[in-house]
């Protein structure tokens, strides 16, 4: 009876492992398809594509800094100040450190209007992790809110109790950053509205 008992589990054993090898497999190719075929795609932008010279061959870090001093220091009461996809990829790859055992690899973009889509390749010690990949969202309304939309592991979706606490977390963040940004004043004006357009974001600014 033992016996037979046994061997009955360890059938279903043997029947629930093939199909987690079988699953695992089929995500897997699919991953590599995906990677082949979308980071390969003309609209795509990664850092591992740009060096740190901008089109006019001056330096990206120093054309932002420009940019944000002439927005400061303006007189007018509303200014706007306009950031490239190549200025914008240079400011992610400077905020994302190497946190902990995480070191985040390459960062590329694909830029559309409402919705910019974030890369991110990283690293957990000497594993390489799967492309990472975030839906910004900015609907058709005059707001600095920016959201969090999709996350995504190649083209597979997350489990719904992972992705909504993961997406929480980034808006919570985002959120939290664009607050402490207008109350402490830190660009002398205040960010009225943010635009994602197809090659730049516009950030709207009021005294």
């Amino acid at each position: 009876m033992f016996k037979k008992v046994f061997k009955t589990l360890f059938r279903l054993f043997l029947v629930v492992m093939s199909v987690l090898v079988i699953i695992g497999l089929v995500s897997y190719h699919r991953y590599a398809k995906w990677k082949e075929d979308e980071l390969s795609k003309e609209e795509i932008i990664c850092i591992s594509d740009i060096t740190k010279e901008s089109s006019e061959g001056e330096n990206l870090e120093a054309v932002i800094e420009d940019k944000i001093k002439q927005f400061v220091l303006s007189d007018t009461k509303t200014d706007f100040i306009v950031l490239t996809e190549e200025e914008m990829l240079h400011l992610f790859s400077e905020n994302f450190m190497e946190e902990g055992d995480v070191k985040v690899e390459n960062i590329c973009i694909k830029p559309s209007k409402g919705v910019w889509q974030l890369y991110l390749k990283s690293k957990y010690k000497k594993i390489s992790l799967p492309w990472l990949v975030l839906d910004i969202v900015k609907d058709n309304i005059k707001t600095a809110e920016v959201y969090i939309r999709e996350v995504h592991v190649g083209d597979l979706e997350l489990p719904t109790f992972l992705q909504s606490r993961v997406r929480e977390d980034l808006n919570r963040g985002i959120s939290d950053g664009i607050v402490m940004l207008n109350e402490n004043n830190f660009l002398g004006r205040r960010i009225d509205n943010i635009e994602l357009l197809e090659d730049r974001v516009v950030f709207k600014g009021t005294r």
